[in-house]
């Protein structure tokens, strides 16, 4: 039992880095990369 909750987590971590992957090319093509680097700079200082 525990081992298939170990598969789904994983499965979920995959595709929660393939979505934030999609996102982020997204906004690259739409903003240009200047907005990933404000949009990064903001959340973390």
């Amino acid at each position: 039992m525990i081992a298939g909750w170990r598969t789904a987590l994983l499965w979920g971590a995959a595709a929660a880095v393939v979505v934030a992957t999609a996102v982020s090319f997204v906004l690259w093509g739409l903003n240009g990369p200047a907005y990933l680097v404000d949009l990064i700079a903001a959340y973390c200082l």
